[in-house]
């Protein structure tokens, strides 16, 4: 999976920066984004007290440690050794615990009806086949268990591909589908590789995996001014957030 191997090297190089910028909560779940709607205003995953949780791409665990606060028993996987590395500070500085494992999505061996919980947040834009990790996740939920994910919302990658980011004109359309290649700073020497599609493809590839749908939300940027923000995070929706159940 060369995607893999691009990814990993970045997230094992930007993993320090990235945490230091993001200030995240460990207190209250985000959807992957400090100035978006949060846990506290959607309450999708709702009391995780003595629930066993998974969370993919769990990066510096500030999810998961919000929740193991609540009393859940959380396991949090991520393909970064960096970001596992930060995580386990992270865990020791909020006096909690959880079992931090490094793998990859796609190579994560899961057991059936384990878990009343599985989270990712805007994480897995990084899987070519998301299909499988649907696949996996409906297998190790317990019956009734919830999955709460989200991602980039489609529409706001096609606005900027165009107006902003100058990328290739196929990735113009709100319709494609395939992989884009980015940076977090123009000046970085190491690029990530993330795979967009619409957003009727994921909610058939959960339809077809035979998830509920219980909720959708498009989240806004909230930033109060517009001095020193890009339009497009006021204008369009920056991130899209699923809530689905398996209920047989």
């Amino acid at each position: 999976m060369k995607h893999y191997d691009t990814n990993h090297k970045a997230w094992n190089q930007y993993a320090g920066r990235y945490q230091k910028n993001a200030d995240f909560s460990f207190d209250v779940v985000d959807y992957g984004s400090t100035h978006c709607a949060t846990e506290k205003d959607l309450h999708l995953i709702g009391d995780a007290s003595g629930k066993k949780v998974l969370e993919l791409g769990c990066g510096g665990a500030s999810c998961g440690i919000a929740l193991a606060k609540q009393g859940a028993e959380v396991t949090g996987i991520d393909i970064s050794e960096e970001q596992i590395n930060i995580a386990r500070s992270n865990c020791d500085r909020e006096n909690v615990q959880l079992t931090l494992l490094v793998s990859s999505m796609e190579e994560l061996d899961l057991t059936d009806d384990t878990y009343d919980i599985v989270i990712s947040m805007a994480a897995l834009g990084y899987i070519e086949k998301i299909e499988n990790i649907f696949k996996k996740v409906y297998q190790t939920l317990k019956k009734n268990g919830i999955f709460v994910f989200s991602l980039p919302d489609a529409i706001y990658n096609c606005v900027t591909a165009k107006y902003l980011w100058n990328d290739p004109l196929p990735q113009h359309s709100y319709f494609y589908t395939g992989p884009e290649k980015w940076k977090w700073e123009d000046e970085d020497e190491l690029e990530f590789v993330t795979f967009r599609r619409p957003i009727s493809e994921y909610i058939n590839l959960l339809i077809d995996e035979g998830f509920t749908i219980v909720r959708v939300h498009q989240l806004q940027d909230f930033h109060e001014e517009m001095e020193g923000k890009n339009e497009f995070d006021l204008l369009y929706p920056n991130l899209i957030v699923f809530k689905v159940t398996k209920k047989t």
